[in-house]
């Protein structure tokens, strides 16, 4: 689906630079005058008549992009929500100094700017890896999405998941992250905080 939208809101083709849906703008030229040389000499010739164009179809206005809800509870079993579950802190790299909030459920990462941890690097794959939370188990789960690069937890390259606790260095090409875990035995979302 495309993501590109015109100037009157049609989903259009990244490439292009026109909306098909949108009707010609009156009084602009279809083309520019063409020139042809004679005797060092510019003449300009007139454009060639345009045929009559047949009347558009009524385009129906653009459709919003669903937006989704809050998760409810089903059959009395509450759904886990994508609240925090800790977070990657960049120490080198382009991101240096930033901080990535991890969620419950999966977070991808990488260098597609649809990834939850957007790497601008190179060297890391447009989806490097996921980093998992399951909340039922309360693990934290690094896995390498066949990388070209791979994907290195304290400097030891990860065959093909790994679990990661507070404290882990992530390397993905030139960038490494911190792994801050916000989840474990004494707070968790359910429960609340604990006393130590």
């Amino acid at each position: 689906m495309a993501d590109k939208r015109c100037k009157n809101g049609h989903f259009i083709d990244e490439s292009w630079d026109i909306c098909p849906y949108c009707p010609p703008v009156k009084g602009a030229p279809a083309e520019g005058p063409k020139t042809s040389r004679i005797d060092s000499h510019v003449r300009r010739e007139p454009p060639a008549p345009r045929p009559a164009a047949a009347p558009l179809p009524s385009v129906p206005p653009p459709v919003e992009r669903t937006v989704s809800a809050a998760k409810v509870e089903v059959a009395g079993e509450a759904e886990h929500a994508r609240y925090t579950a800790g977070w990657l802190v960049c120490l080198e790299g382009a991101a240096k100094g930033e901080s990535f909030v991890v969620r419950v459920g999966r977070n991808t990462l990488g260098r597609d700017r649809k990834c939850d941890v957007y790497i601008n690097d190179e060297q890391a794959s447009g989806h490097h890896a996921d980093l998992v939370y399951r909340p039922e188990e309360g693990r934290y789960i690094l896995m390498d999405h066949n990388s070209t690069n791979g994907t290195y937890v304290n400097e030891v390259e990860l065959e093909p998941r790994r679990d990661l606790v507070d404290r882990d260095v992530v390397t993905v090409g030139r960038h490494k992250f911190l792994f801050v875990s916000l989840l474990d035995d004494r707070f968790r979302w359910d429960d609340g905080v604990q006393d130590r």
